[in-house]
């Protein structure tokens, strides 16, 4: 048996060796991925650790950009192959419409335009320029001092844009802040500076510091990963607005009130019958405290009266009775003022009705005939 136990294991040893020994490995990319956790030549595994280190908090955002409503400062570089990035009309409306509500935007090398894009609305463009060197100019200067390879586009502010020029040189402007409602941009002209392969090469460090500063002190740098295609898809309960998410809650919680309630008795019994019926009387001075309570006293009043009458129709005419029938009929056209008539009413309904049920009560049975009681009977004719 140990045999074969050790047989079975030797076996699965070796097929674990061989497939990790035969597992292909991922080719590195040809291309700069300006991927936050590429450790490659093209990558800013280097700017996002370096923003780390220097006590910055960064992470990395991987939702559609309707979802950055959260985020203080984004940093967005996209590819250097840019038909592989993730953008289009909608991904660039939501973006605009959360830096024009606050947000941040540190904008690093081109941006690929989409179908609807108005280029006219944007503050800043790129042009090809001759390129050159020289010193930077700027209030960024006075730290960056050398930059390697600064290639050939230069930003060009448009007319009706307020643009903050950072750094430049001879042929143009490098680094330049402008803002777009509430929020700003930072642009910047050539993402090649922060990749992994030339972030120690002359003042870039420095320069991704000053770059990758939040908008507000303490608050979180998100390198934007949504660009490349690698999403996570939003939660069901962040698609929800927030009445939506306080109503589910509160059904939540009358549920598990409910629940709590069949598990454990929170108050006393409640009778569905009452312990004896009500009496005529308490029945009448409910009716009357009702009516009053609803400033209904007319209204209370012609019903206790039309329910004396009726019932002193019914009665036999008696001085009592006739007695009773002379109160009701001045009561019907005297206004009740106060709780006090009103009561005063109900009582004379109340009287009405115990004197037809005394007069039910003393009615003589009806006497059964007989033929000798008939016309006649008991008589001779002669």
């Amino acid at each position: 048996m140990r045999r074969d136990l050790v047989v079975a294991a030797l076996c699965i040893l070796a097929l674990i060796v061989v497939s990790v020994l035969s597992a292909k490995r991922a080719p590195p990319p040809k291309d700069a991925t300006h991927d936050s956790s590429d450790y490659s030549f093209g990558g800013y595994r280097g700017f996002y650790e370096l923003l780390a280190h220097e006590g910055v908090r960064v992470d990395r955002f991987r939702l559609h950009h309707d979802g950055l409503a959260d985020t203080d400062t984004l940093v967005a570089a996209f590819p250097e192959n840019v038909r592989s990035a993730y953008w289009d009309d909608n991904e660039r409306t939501a973006l605009r419409t959360w830096i024009r509500n606050g947000g941040r935007l540190i904008d690093i090398g081109p941006t690929p335009s989409t179908q609807h894009a108005d280029i006219h609305g944007e503050s800043v463009l790129g042009k090809v320029t001759s390129g050159g060197g020289g010193p930077l100019t700027g209030p960024w200067s006075v730290i960056v001092r050398a930059l390697p390879d600064r290639g050939s586009i230069r930003l060009k502010p448009q007319p009706h844009a307020h643009v903050t020029t950072l750094l430049a040189d001879h042929a143009g402007i490098l680094v330049a802040r402008y803002t777009l409602g509430l929020g700003d941009v930072i642009a910047v002209t050539n993402a090649r500076w922060f990749e992994n392969r030339n972030l120690a090469r002359g003042d870039t460090s420095r320069l991704a510091y000053l770059v990758g500063q939040p908008r507000h002190g303490g608050a979180v740098v998100s390198f934007d990963e949504a660009i490349r295609g690698d999403i996570s898809e939003k939660p069901w309960y962040r698609a929800l607005d927030v009445p939506e998410r306080l109503g589910l809650a509160l059904l939540a919680l009358a549920g598990l009130a409910w629940l709590v309630y069949g598990f454990f008795r929170l108050g006393p019994a409640v009778r569905l019958r009452a312990p004896r019926e009500p009496t005529s009387r308490e029945f009448l001075d409910a009716v009357a405290a009702l009516y009053a309570r609803a400033q209904a006293r007319d209204h209370a009043r012609d019903a206790l009266l039309a329910d004396a009458r009726r019932n002193l129709e019914r009665a036999p005419r008696t001085p009592e009775t006739l007695a009773l029938q002379a109160q009701a009929t001045e009561a019907a056209n005297r206004p009740i003022p106060n709780d006090a008539a009103l009561v005063g009413v109900a009582l004379l309904a109340r009287t009405a009705r115990e004197e037809m049920i005394r007069a039910g009560r003393n009615a003589a049975p009806n006497r059964r005939r007989t033929p000798a009681s008939r016309a006649g009977a008991g008589h001779r004719w002669g």
